[in-house]
């Protein structure tokens, strides 16, 4: 059965397994996931229900700008969340 999937979200949670530790936050699951809330608030989402859909989605992932854009955003979320902890 095909499922609908925000691809945007799996992305966000790729890229904070990656970058996360790198940020100058907290690092407990409440504050992780305060971050992932806020830059997903920010980021249009892609809906995908087929691979070729993932695969189109995962292309435009590889676009060097939107690393830069996941990693501005991942450091704004952070720094809010940093100031406004919720733990």
């Amino acid at each position: 059965m095909k499922q609908l999937r925000n691809y945007t979200e799996e992305a966000v949670k790729q890229f904070i397994e990656k970058w996360y530790k790198e940020a100058d936050v907290c690092q407990c699951d409440s504050c992780r996931l305060d971050v992932m809330a806020i830059m997903l608030n920010q980021l249009p989402p892609k809906y995908v229900v087929t691979d070729k859909g993932e695969l189109f989605a995962q292309m435009i992932d590889f676009d060097p700008q939107n690393r830069i854009d996941y990693m501005t955003i991942m450091t704004q979320a952070a720094n809010t969340v940093k100031s406004n902890q919720r733990h």
